[in-house]
């Protein structure tokens, strides 16, 4: 199966899990500053030990758009990025 080619610039969706929705946000506005962006609440696990938001910025390149995952991937709010 061929790669999708992705036309740019565009929305790219990114999902973050980390333990508390406040870190989160924090960490989504540390890495997003100055770019456009939407966040939405996404779930919570069931023992609330981790909660998920879906976060969309509005990427100008392939190059930015791995490094707004990797800025993500770095913050130590931050469990997980998909």
């Amino acid at each position: 199966m061929k790669d999708a080619k992705v036309e740019y610039p565009c929305w790219w969706t990114y999902a973050l899990i980390g333990p508390d929705e406040e870190g989160l946000r924090l960490a989504i506005g540390a890495v997003t500053k100055g770019h456009r962006h939407n966040v939405k609440f996404s779930k919570e696990s069931e023992h609330k030990k981790y909660v998920s938001l879906h976060v969309e910025v509005w990427v100008e390149s392939e190059e930015q758009r791995n490094d707004f995952f990797e800025s993500f991937k770095a913050d130590p709010r931050v469990r997980m990025v998909l």
